[in-house]
This record gives C-alpha cells, structure tokens and sequence, in this order.
C-alpha cells in the first residue's frame, strides 16, 4: 500500500517525531545562550525597527485569486474569533494580490476586515508581504495563506503571547496541523513551558549550511504562523523581487522560506505549542499564483 503524502495527513498525539533530531537540553541551552540577550536588547529598542500597538495581534491574511478557498477560512476563523477564542484585542487584515471585483466585494461585504490591501497586480507573496509587514498596527502578526483553515476549539492567542513575553529568543510560533515534523533535517529541543503552563517545543535552525540543501528549511515559514513584528523588521525585510522566477530559478515561496529564513534564524527561535495545532491546509486547491507563478 502506497505511503500516504505528509501533506495531507495531521499530527499525531504525541507527536511523530520521525527522523528529526532530538537535541538534548545542554544543545538548547547552547542555542538560547547565543541568543536571548541579544533577542531582548532587540525587544526593549524595538522603536528602533518599528512601531505596533502594545499586545495587538494583526491577522494578515494574503488571498490571490482564490475566492473559494477564501470563503472557507472566512467563515472557520470568523466562527473560531466569535466563539472560541477569549483573547480581544485584534485586527483582522485583507492582502488582496490582484484578484479583481468579485473577490473584493466578497471581502467587503463580510463586515470582518479591519482594512482591506489591494493590489491592483499580483506582486508575488514576497512583493505583497513585503509592502503589508511594516505597515500594520500589531505588536505581533498572524500570517494565514487564503487556502488555510480554522479548526481548534480551544483559544491560543494568549498562550502564544505568554511565550514570547517570557522568552526573548522565541520570534515566531508555528501553528499548522500537518505532520511534518518528522523530517531528517528538524532539530527539537525538549518541552519548556511558560509560568501558568503551556509546554512548547522549540525548533532549532538546522545544521547544514549548503544552500538550496536539506539546511533550506528552519524556523521561519510561511502560512499559520504567529510572529514578533520587530523580529521581522530587525532581521531586515524580505528581498524586493517581481513576481517572476529569478535567474538561478527561484520561485517566490523559496525566497520567502528557504532564503530570507537563513538570515532569521541567526537570531531567532521557533515554538511548536503542546496540543495546539489551530490551522490545517487540506491542501485542495490548486497552488496560489501568488506563490509559485511568473505572472507579471
């Protein structure tokens, strides 16, 4: 019988670690020394880097061309903010890469866009993202792909914070259902756990440093993501680029994951939250043109 594809499948309890490094305590204690004062010096001269809005979470969601898929996260996360989630002080925002009226009046007819960010061209997820980060309100950004879902009935929102106020080095927290863990380039540390409880792992940079090479995934990533807007803009941003695959045949979603990736993880730590997977990508629609396609 034929392997099911990680992609679609969600993870497991307790998590299937697979082929991933379990690094011992001493190794985490190595990685967070080189970096947590540095992390919180960056933290405490945040006006430094940018402004936010003490304890708001802006929820940037990217769509392009994707008014089914956008549905669907629309009403999963609004039902989820209504009914589920405790934690209030939010902004929910639209980056809308070129998909034209009908997508538009969609969104502004749903009444739950904070703002709505149109562009009139599809400037990749890097172009867009790019022009989006600086600009919103939070102290923390929530970053959903439009092909995402909703599915958690527990909140999550102030246990993400918990963590970054008590832990410098951690800039960004992974949120994605999807078993991939287990993949032989991961290194995680032991469980660690905030001060009312919330255990979490932390995923070290990996090891290999050959570009375009197992080393090209590591902390930062891409949709269902929860990050300090500071640790964004203080590792500088995201490389100006078309929406067109460059010379060396690099497409948007590798300058976003694998490229820009190398620079953040020199200061900052990623945290895998105990039981607290809120979105899944089933992974269902075709892959966005925002991400993968020379458009322009």
């Amino acid at each position: 019988m034929k392997k099911p594809d990680w992609s679609y499948l969600k993870q497991t309890d307790p998590p299937d670690f697979g082929q991933a490094e379990i690094v011992s305590q001493k190794v985490l204690d190595i990685e967070v020394n080189k970096r947590a004062a540095k992390c919180a010096k960056i933290i405490a001269n945040s006006s430094d880097y940018c402004t936010f809005e003490k304890g708001l979470i802006s929820i940037v969601i990217l769509s392009c061309k994707r008014i089914n898929s956008l549905t669907r996260l629309v009403d999963s996360l609004s039902s989820f903010l209504k009914d589920t989630e405790t934690y209030r002080n939010y902004e929910v925002i639209l980056a809308d890469n070129g998909s034209g009226s009908e997508l538009l009046d969609y969104a502004k007819n749903t009444g739950f866009f904070t703002e709505i960010i149109n562009f009139q061209q599809n400037l990749g997820l890097v172009g867009a993202l790019r022009r989006v980060y600086p600009r919103v309100k939070g102290e923390y950004i929530l970053f959903l792909e439009d092909d995402f879902v909703a599915e958690y009935n527990n909140p999550f929102m102030q246990k993400c914070i918990n963590i970054f106020e008590e832990y410098p080095e951690i800039g960004i927290i992974r949120l994605k259902n999807q078993r991939n863990w287990g993949k032989k380039f991961r290194r995680i540390a032991p469980l660690r756990k905030t001060q009312n409880g919330t255990e979490f792992w932390t995923w070290l940079p990996s090891k290999e440093l050959i570009p375009f090479k197992t080393g090209k995934w590591n902390v930062w990533s891409a949709g269902s993501v929860l990050f300090r807007k500071v640790s964004y803009l203080s590792t500088g941003e995201l490389p100006e680029c078309p929406n067109i695959v460059d010379k060396k045949g690099r497409r948007q979603g590798m300058l976003y994951e694998e490229i820009y990736s190398r620079k953040y993880n020199k200061n900052w730590l990623a945290a895998k939250i105990k039981n607290c997977c809120p979105f899944v990508q089933p992974n269902d629609e075709e892959i966005s043109p925002g991400w993968n396609e020379a458009t322009l």
